[in-house]
Formats: structure tokens, C-alpha cells, sequence
């Protein structure tokens, strides 16, 4: 088992046991691209407190750490054991055209992909998450 302070180093070392994951809450079922891009939301989002950690278990399995609180709280589950060969860096997944700036609209900033609002510092929209920032 061990700690991180971020999601996506989380995922970085998740990604060594497995290439699929399912939700504990809602049993949705997420592929690595699509947990690197949720890593990134809830890293700028919703950075840990001091006292809270990721732990990820040597089957690839993704909980949740409080120091104040003697529970691990199970957050993702491995689906499979394939292993991860083109690790995730960014840009690579996106074309060119992806990386322009987010349609405005009036003084908000709306997804050009699904017309989500978006705040004016978001970088993958959090309804589709594609990257618009």
C-alpha cells in the first residue's frame, strides 16, 4: 500500500495493476484516460487537506486515507489486470483543435464540445471532459 498526496500520482502508480476501474458509489466504469482526466479535475478542484491521502493497494484498487480516522475509505476498484504501456502525459490525447480557447459566450465561458458552463479557469469540461482550457 501506499500514500499520495494527489490523485493523479495516485492513478500514475494505479496504473502499474490495472487499465480499468469501477466506482464504489455508483459502479461506473472508467478507463485510464478517463481516470487522468477526472485525476485532474479533482486535483485542482479539490487539492487534500493536509491529513488526507490516496492509497493505492498492489491490486490497483484507489481509497481514500483521513489521519484522524482509523477507516480506509474505498473509492475504486481494478477491473482487469493489464498494465498501462503509454502512460498519460496530456496533450497527447487531444488533437490540435482540441487546444484552442473555450467558446464565450457573453462574459462565461461555455464548453465548444457540449455547451457546458464553464468556470474561466477550468481545463477539462466537467460534463464531457475534453479539454478546453
Amino acid at each position: 500500500m501506499e500514500g499520495f498526496r494527489n490523485f493523479t500520482s495516485a492513478m500514475d502508480r494505479a496504473s502499474y495493476y490495472s487499465s480499468k476501474w469501477q466506482n464504489c458509489d455508483d459502479k461506473e466504469v472508467f478507463s485510464y484516460a478517463e481516470m487522468m482526466l477526472l485525476a485532474a479535475h479533482l486535483d485542482k478542484k479539490y487539492p487534500l487537506s493536509e491529513k488526507t491521502w490516496y492509497v493505492v493497494f498492489p491490486d490497483g484498487e484507489i481509497c481514500m486515507l483521513h489521519e484522524d480516522f482509523d477507516e480506509i475509505v474505498p473509492m475504486f476498484k481494478p477491473l482487469n489486470k493489464d498494465k498501462i504501456s503509454v502512460k498519460f502525459t496530456g496533450d497527447e490525447f487531444y488533437p490540435d483543435s482540441v487546444k484552442d480557447e473555450p467558446v464565450r459566450k457573453g462574459k462565461k465561458n461555455f464548453c465548444k464540445y457540449c455547451g457546458e458552463a464553464l468556470d474561466e479557469d477550468t481545463v477539462y469540461c466537467p460534463s464531457c471532459g475534453k479539454k478546453v482550457g
